[in-house]
């Protein structure tokens, strides 16, 4: 992963419904209750919540794959470029594979712009 624009705040203790059933609840920065998971002997907090309410592990966020199902976790990344589709779903790539003289994308908009100084005649 590169650096992730987004933060990795702490989550409240009633964050990602239905997930966590093990939770242990503790207070954070003695401002607000917040939860852990014991997993593996240490306690972990490091969860991402998605803009659906659904939360994945922090260290998926921005790793070119939409785990949370909305996007919420590739949005703002620095580290992808978004194939242009006509389908409307979006296809990631790494940002080096963008102008690299190879065609990952199926529209050839990675190497076919402006940036790449490149267009399709």
């Amino acid at each position: 992963n590169s650096s992730c624009p987004l933060k990795n705040e702490i989550l409240k203790h009633d964050a990602c419904p239905g997930q966590y059933d093990d939770r242990i609840l503790t207070l954070a920065n003695n401002s607000h209750l917040t939860f852990v998971i014991k997993s593996e002997g240490r306690y972990h907090n490091d969860y991402f919540e998605c803009d659906n309410g659904r939360c994945i592990n922090f260290s998926q966020v921005c790793d070119l794959v939409n785990d949370c199902g909305d996007k919420s976790d590739e949005r703002n990344c620095t580290n992808h470029f978004t194939c242009d589709r006509k389908d409307g779903k979006d296809y990631l790539i790494g940002i080096n594979q963008k102008c690299d003289y190879i065609y990952d994308c199926l529209d050839l908009s990675d190497e076919c712009n402006e940036e790449c100084g490149q267009r399709i005649i």
